[in-house]
C-alpha cells in the first residue's frame, strides 16, 4: 500500500504515451446565466465535442429547466435544447450516453417525482435524440415496485450493451427497506427484462455499473449490500447476464462512492472515499482512495490520499468521479474542503493530480480558493486531456446562485492554454487560510520548493523550505508579524512556479 499525501476526491483516468510538442485544445466556458446552474455527465463524443446536460433552478422554486449542450473542441458552444419541467413533475437528469456514432445518437435518462397531496408517485424515462437533440423516441417506466412508497432514487445508472440495447440499474430510497433495479431495454426502448432485490440483497446506495473484464457479467458498485459486521461497508456485485447475483467482492472496511472504470487489460481501478479512525482522539477521518483489482477482482494495489489538518468530504457518487482514456498514467481529481450544503460559506479547491501506474505523484494542480467550488464530473478527453466541470459560488457576492464552469485541460501539464485562464483558475500550490492569522498551510507536489512571504515594501517576512514527499507544510507566522497585506512566492531551483496575496489579521 502507498500512501501519498494529497487531498481531495477522487477520479482516475488512463493516459498512455506522454503527448511531446502537440498543441492542444484548453479552454474555460462560463454558463453565466442569472440561474443557479449543476451540471452532471459530460462525455467526449466520436467528433471530440463534449456533449452534458446542465440543470437551470428555476427562481423562488426547486423545480429546474434541463438542457442539453453541445461544445466543440475550441470551446465554442455550437448547439443547446431546452427539455423544461412538466407539469406537476419534477425532473431529474441523471446520465448521458453516446447511443450511436454513425448517425450520432445519444441517450438521456433520469427520473420523475410528483408529489402532491401526500402522494408519492416516480417514473423513470429514456430520451433518444439525434445530432441536433432532436427526438427520436422517448419512452416512460414506472420501476418502482408497487409495495413501496419511495419517492427518490439513487444515483441510477445506464450502460450501453455490448451488443444491441441498454442496462439500467438504480435504487429505490424505501425509508430503509430499499430496492435494488435493474432494467434491460431494447435499442428502440421496449422492456426485455426486469429484476429486484429487496433487503440485504438490495443494499443502501448503487455507485456504478460496467462490464466485467470479458463482458461476460456486470459489475455493479453498492453499499450495504450483503454485509459482514465489522468488514466491509461497499462491495461489487457481479452480476450475470440474467441479473442473478453470483458473487459478492468486499472491498476494504471503511470505503464508500467508489466508482470504476474497466481498464484495457481488463483489470478494475476505483476510487471513492474512505474513512478511517484515528485512535487518538476517536474521531473519522476522510481519505480519498484508489483501488486496483485484478480480472478475477483480486485487490492488487491501492494508494490514500489525506491530509488530516483540514477537513475532505465527497459527494456520495452523484457525479463521475472516475475516467481513462491512455493506459499508463492515472489522474485524480476532486474537492478540496468539500462541505455539505448548497450556500457554503468558506473557500475550496478543485486538485487535479497525475499519478504513474504505479500509483507515484507526477504533478498537481489547484483551482479555486477565490470562492466555493464544488467537482461535478469529470471526462478524459481524446487528446489525452481532462474535461471538468464545477459549480463555483462566491458566498461574498452571490446570493442563491452558483455559476457552471466547463474547463478543459491540456495533458501536458494540466494547464488552461490562455494565460490569463491560467493565472485566475490552474495554480501549482494551495495557500491556506486566507485571511491568516498565526499558522498557514502550502500544498504544492512541486519537489524541492521555497515559500517565502513579503510585506508590501519588499522586505522578506520568512522563508522556508516545503515538504518533498506531496504532504502539506505548516508555516507558523512570526510573532509579532503586523496585520496587513503581503504578498509570496514559491520557487524552484531559483525559479518562481506560483504567486499571490495574503492578508493577515491579529
Amino acid at each position: 500500500m502507498k500512501q501519498h499525501v494529497v487531498l481531495f476526491i477522487l477520479f482516475t483516468w488512463l493516459c498512455a504515451l506522454p503527448l511531446t510538442g502537440k498543441a492542444q485544445d484548453s479552454w474555460v466556458v462560463k454558463f453565466n446565466s442569472p440561474l443557479s446552474e449543476s451540471s452532471g455527465d459530460f462525455i467526449n463524443n466520436s467528433n471530440d465535442e463534449f456533449i452534458g446536460y446542465v440543470a437551470k433552478i428555476i427562481p423562488q422554486t426547486s423545480i429546474r429547466d434541463f438542457y442539453l449542450y453541445k461544445i466543440d473542441k475550441n470551446g465554442d458552444t455550437v448547439l443547446n435544447r431546452k427539455f423544461p419541467h412538466k407539469q406537476d413533475t419534477i425532473l431529474s437528469f441523471c446520465n448521458i450516453i453516446q447511443s450511436n456514432c454513425n448517425p450520432e445518437e445519444y441517450l438521456v435518462s433520469g427520473y420523475g417525482n410528483t408529489n402532491f397531496n401526500g402522494n408519492y408517485s416516480i417514473y423513470d424515462f429514456f430520451i433518444k435524440v439525434d445530432s441536433n437533440f432532436n427526438t427520436i423516441w422517448e419512452r416512460n417506466y414506472i420501476l418502482k415496485p408497487n409495495n413501496i412508497s419511495a419517492s427518490y432514487e439513487y444515483l441510477p445508472q445506464i450502460l450501453k450493451k455490448k451488443d444491441l440495447g441498454y442496462i439500467y440499474g438504480t435504487l429505490y430510497d424505501n425509508a430503509g427497506n430499499n430496492r435494488l433495479v435493474f432494467f434491460e431495454m431494447g435499442e428502440n426502448g421496449d422492456s426485455l427484462a426486469y429484476r429486484v432485490y429487496e433487503g440485504d440483497s438490495a443494499g443502501l446506495f448503487l455507485y456504478d455499473l460496467y462490464y466485467n473484464y470479458d463482458s461476460s457479467a456486470y459489475l455493479v458498485n453498492v453499499w450495504d449490500t450483503h454485509p459482514i459486521p465489522l468488514w466491509g461497508e461497499t462491495q461489487i456485485l457481479t452480476l450475470d447476464l440474467d441479473f442473478n447475483q453470483t458473487k459478492v467482492t468486499y472491498l476494504p472496511r471503511w470505503h464508500s462512492a467508489i466508482t470504476s472504470r474497466l481498464l484495457p487489460g481488463g483489470s478494475v481501478v476505483s476510487g471513492g472515499l474512505y474513512k478511517g479512525i484515528l485512535l487518538n482522539p476517536y474521531q473519522l477521518i476522510d481519505q480519498i482512495c484508489i483501488l486496483k483489482h485484478d480480472t478475477s477482482l483480486t485487490l492488487t494495489d491501492s494508494s490514500y490520499f489525506t491530509n488530516p489538518d483540514h477537513e475532505i468530504g465527497k459527494h456520495e457518487g452523484y457525479y463521475n468521479s472516475i475516467d481513462y482514456y491512455y493506459p499508463n498514467s492515472i489522474f485524480v481529481a476532486g474537492t478540496y474542503d468539500y462541505d455539505i450544503g448548497i450556500w457554503v460559506s468558506h473557500p475550496s479547491w478543485i486538485a487535479i493530480a497525475k499519478y504513474d501506474s504505479d500509483l507515484n505523484l507526477l504533478t498537481e494542480k489547484y483551482i479555486g480558493g477565490d470562492a466555493y467550488y464544488a467537482l461535478e464530473n469529470i471526462t478524459a478527453t481524446s487528446d489525452g486531456g481532462l474535461l471538468i466541470t464545477t459549480t463555483r459560488y462566491d458566498y461574498q457576492t452571490q446570493y442563491q446562485e452558483h455559476d457552471l464552469y466547463v474547463i478543459k485541460l491540456d495533458s501536458l501539464d494540466l494547464l488552461v492554454g490562455n494565460t490569463e485562464h491560467h493565472n485566475k483558475l490552474v495554480k501549482n500550490a494551495m495557500v491556506y487560510p486566507n485571511p491568516a492569522r498565526d499558522h498557514l498551510y502550502v500544498k504544492t507536489a512541486v519537489r524541492e520548493a521555497l515559500f517565502a512571504l513579503y510585506d508590501m515594501g519588499g522586505k522578506a517576512v520568512l522563508k522556508q523550505p516545503l515538504a518533498t514527499n506531496g504532504t502539506t507544510t505548516k508555516i507558523t507566522l512570526p510573532a509579532g508579524t503586523p496585520q496587513g497585506n503581503y504578498l509570496w512566492h514559491i520557487t524552484c531551483q531559483n525559479k518562481i512556479i506560483e504567486t499571490g496575496k495574503l492578508i493577515i489579521l491579529k
